[in-house]
């Protein structure tokens, strides 16, 4: 379970910036003692202007969540640290990126993190507190001579200084004590790598979650409830079957004069997928559609019942690019309510999205679908830097409308969209098509005039 996020020079993210899913406390209610694990929240949604950052924080969490699961065994030796810094002034390629997480792991806090250089680890750092108590169990600093210096709290168990001799300057200690079996920081590593779920608005990012609904239901154990879950969404489905078919003929025709080499590079002579169908109609008139013959409301959602499944199964943190991306409101409110749910989400999954679907925002769907805790904004400075901020800041009474006052303009982050100079470019442009066509024009000639 995630608590707090921070990050500093990442993509459009310049300056250190917070995403928190604690609770903040309602007038008149105490804040936790020092040592408590404090409430958190189940649902974060960030809004804010195209090309604000809103992206860019969900990043930037799948990022160093990459990081810890890729840096020992995957990052090349020679290679460097494979980051995206801050471009848009002269301090951001040089300076070191930060992130750093606050998560709740079978029970403990953890405050994890690193920055990191185009070459290097710079610092990393681990504290947990078990039962309220802080422990440091290693810290990692670069020294004056550029050596690599590790400090071992008591508490951390293990030949974790023999690790730290294994350890590259371009990977993380977290990463290669996992890797060598430590059992305590194997904890952390897996509350990291399996923590965050990710779902893209692309193709390919799509058609991989929709494979885990189609796992979902060719189980026996899960295909019933799987079917129930995609009738949600009011499809009009009636059934569905998987088929499996061999692409390579595909290819065949597609590639018909190359694909014997084809074949041969990629492997791809007894290549077979297996494909969900869904079934629409009764009786003699039932049909099934392939997948490119649905809707992108339809592939939109098979994307996220198997994911949904698993992270409530879990208890991840699923992070979701534009929620509303070809689903109805409804559907992307109920996702939100499932999150809420204790019965649904017994084990505390948590959903951060960002969306401009301000619907979620309002009343009509439902009065308290989000708080003010759970609303975040994006907006960019001067300088094009990411500046992320809470909505709880604007302190909005209770019965306030954050849909209406985020339209208005009241907390920010909206696009300013100056309407005269729409129709100033639009004259421009009328007036030189018509002088183009005027001076191009020649005098008809009638059919009837003598040559």
């Amino acid at each position: 379970m995630l608590l707090r996020f921070r990050v500093a020079n990442h993509r459009s993210i310049r300056n250190e910036q917070e995403l928190s899913l604690v609770e903040v406390p309602k007038r008149g209610e105490d804040k936790p003692k020092a040592g408590e694990i404090p409430p958190t929240v189940q649902v974060a949604g960030i809004y804010g202007s195209n090309a604000s950052g809103k992206s860019n924080v969900l990043d930037a969490l799948r990022w160093m969540s990459w990081a810890v699961r890729t840096s020992y065994t995957r990052w090349e030796p020679e290679g460097g640290v494979p980051r995206y810094p801050f471009l848009l002034d002269d301090d951001g390629p040089e300076a070191p990126s930060f992130f750093e997480v606050d998560i709740l792991h079978y029970g403990t806090r953890y405050t994890y993190g690193f920055e990191v250089d185009d070459t290097q680890v710079r610092e990393e750092w681990l504290y947990a507190y078990p039962r309220g108590r802080p422990q440091r169990w290693f810290e990692r600093k670069i020294s004056e001579d550029g050596d690599h210096v590790y400090h071992f709290g008591r508490s951390l168990k293990g030949k974790v200084t023999q690790t730290s001799k294994l350890t590259r300057s371009n990977s993380l200690f977290l990463s290669a004590g996992a890797s060598h079996g430590n059992d305590q920081l194997s904890v952390v590593y897996q509350g990291i790598r399996g923590g965050f779920r990710v779902a893209d608005q692309n193709v390919a990012d799509q058609d991989i979650r929709a494979s885990v609904t189609r796992s979902l239901l060719a189980d026996s154990n899960s295909s019933a409830q799987v079917f129930k879950l995609i009738g949600l969404a009011d499809l009009g489905v009636t059934g569905w079957r998987l088929e499996e078919r061999d692409y390579s003929e595909a290819l065949k025709k597609t590639f018909s004069e190359s694909y014997e080499t084809l074949a041969k590079d990629l492997n791809l002579t007894s290549r077979k997928q297996e494909l969900l169908l869904l079934e629409r109609g009764e009786g003699e008139y039932r049909r099934a559609l392939s997948p490119d013959q649905e809707s992108d409301g339809t592939k939109a959602w098979l994307g996220l019942v198997g994911p949904l499944v698993e992270v409530f199964r879990s208890g991840a943190s699923f992070l979701v690019d534009e929620i509303d991306s070809s689903l109805h409101p409804m559907i992307s409110s109920t996702v939100l309510k499932m999150f809420k749910d204790p019965e649904v989400n017994p084990k505390g999954a948590q959903l951060i999205f960002a969306s401009h679907d301000t619907t979620l925002l309002g009343h009509m769907l439902d009065s308290e679908l989000l708080r003010r805790d759970e609303v975040w904004f994006t907006e960019k400075d001067a300088a094009g830097a990411t500046e992320l901020y809470s909505l709880a800041e604007f302190h909005p009474r209770g019965e306030e409308n954050f849909e209406r006052g985020y339209l208005q303009g009241r907390y920010g982050a909206v696009p300013y969209v100056p309407f005269e100079d729409i129709r100033s470019v639009f004259a421009d442009l009328h007036k030189e098509s018509d002088e183009s066509s005027s001076s191009s024009k020649e005098e008809p000639r009638s059919e009837y005039t003598n040559a």
